[in-house]
């Protein structure tokens, strides 16, 4: 007798109602072998210096030049804003259904991904995403409507899989959705009817490390999304690297676009205009597809390894980078002055990344083995040493619809669901496998920058 969930479709894929309001609800080891580069990245040269901040194409200061990021410090109160008009600040008002939220991780030797509540932290589906495990799913970017799409770090391949029963297919006509129920039932490849499809982008270079998808704008009477079927961007490649938009209902690929930097892709955000920011790490670039023309930027990374990318509520990317020896630091790049802005750091490497709605950045940092605090608003490092339990590798960073931010740690195979204002670990998801995920698994990367706080 199969252990899989059979649920009753009541409808046939009805569109998804978005609910209004707030929704925060809370009140208060690099080895020189990662990721494919061989020996060849643990020996590449720390480059430009680390206080250098020259900004490729765009010039080379450290100076801002007036951007509006000023701020008077950190703001740690995640309750609603009082005065937020129309569907609220955005904590998931307007953009998200939120009778759920889910963080989205990859169990990369596994070959599947995992759907955990944030709010329980328990683990409610386990899908399989490719037929070589050696693909390895890792990078995972999730909607407005919370659907997920997962690339894959050594494939070109990239899969879809639905939040809820209701936006599942019934593939085989049945009338009732089969699907995992959690980590022990992992239905074989191809069956489980909410992976709605699996597209391969290409058969040459590394696999689609960025994924990004595009937003919607939100109706401020309805607090309904005005793109019902939103894009998503991947990048993947070495030289060139590519950028490949989908569309996010079929898979179908609608554009191809070379990017003139010769490297590995790693991380990947959109703006609130659906512009495509990549980094690649060997090659020492961030670029940007505009989502309009398609036309490209790209721009030089001081001083280390572009690694993780997150976005600011301005539209603003955020690097880490991850080379060792000093020279690694958080920066924040202005589209307005294309210049830099060093945000600190140095003490050891960096990856994944996010920004949150209280003007925080959060990065996990290796070696030493740590969670790193940014305060996005001075552009400066407030905390680079916050501990965690067991904490061996931690690889990425996210931030849930309440306000708590998640880091995943590949070496332990562990989640930890941290409160930041106490900066201390109140939840934890084992049983995860290899999880290497450093994206905007949860989707409030994405519900920042199209719907900002204010």
């Amino acid at each position: 007798m199969s252990s899989h969930i059979r649920l009753v479709v009541l409808a046939t894929l009805p569109a998804l109602a978005l609910a209004c309001g707030d929704g925060s609800g809370r009140g208060g080891t690099f080895d020189g072998e990662e990721e494919g580069l061989g020996d060849e990245a643990g020996e590449m040269s720390a480059g430009d210096e680390a206080g250098e901040t020259t900004g490729g194409t765009g010039g080379g200061d450290t100076s801002d030049g007036g951007d509006g990021n000023e701020s008077s410090g950190i703001k740690l109160d995640l309750a609603p804003i009082p005065d937020a008009p129309g569907c609220g600040d955005g904590g998931g008002g307007g953009v998200f259904d939120e009778s759920f939220s889910y963080i989205w991780i990859a169990n990369s030797t596994q070959g599947t991904i995992s759907k955990i509540d944030t709010v329980s932290t328990v683990e409610e589906g386990r899908y399989l995403v490719t037929d070589s495990a050696g693909q390895q799913p890792s990078r995972t970017s999730v909607n407005q409507y919370g659907d997920v799409a997962a690339g894959h770090r050594f494939y070109p391949r990239v899969t879809k899989v639905a939040a809820i029963p209701e936006r599942c297919v019934d593939k085989n006509m049945d009338g009732v959705i089969q699907t995992s129920t959690g980590p022990g039932d992992i239905l074989p490849y191809g069956t489980d009817e909410c992976v709605l499809w699996t597209v391969d982008v290409g058969t040459e270079g590394n696999g689609t490390r960025a994924v990004a998808w595009e937003g919607g704008v939100i109706d401020p009477v309805t607090c309904t999304n005005t793109v019902p079927n939103p894009r998503v961007w991947v990048a993947y490649g070495s030289n060139p690297l590519k950028a490949v938009r989908l569309d996010g209902e079929s898979g179908a690929v609608l554009d191809t676009v070379n990017i003139p930097s010769g490297g590995f892709v790693y991380g990947g955000a959109v703006n609130a205009d659906g512009d495509f920011w990549v980094s690649d790490r060997t090659g020492r670039t961030l670029s940007v597809v505009d989502s309009d023309t398609l036309a490209v930027s790209t721009y030089s990374v001081p001083g280390s390894q572009a690694y993780g990318v997150g976005m600011d509520e301005n539209g603003h990317p955020w690097i880490a980078t991850y080379e060792g020896g000093g020279s690694d630091r958080i920066y924040r790049f202005n589209p307005d002055t294309t210049m830099w802005v060093d945000a600190g750091g140095g003490q050891g490497r960096y990856r994944g990344m996010v920004v949150d709605r209280e003007g925080r950045a959060w990065v996990a940092g290796n070696s030493p083995c740590r969670l790193t605090l940014v305060d996005a608003l001075t552009d400066s490092v407030l905390d680079d040493g916050i501990a965690l339990p067991g904490c061996q590798d931690p690889v990425g960073t996210s931030v849930d619809r309440d306000g708590y931010i998640w880091i995943v740690d590949r070496g332990a195979s562990v989640a930890w669901k941290l409160d930041p204002d106490f900066k201390i670990v109140v939840g934890m998801v084992t049983g995860l496998i290899d999880p290497y995920t450093y994206s905007d698994m949860t989707g409030q990367g994405l519900n920042l920058v199209v719907n900002p706080p204010g």
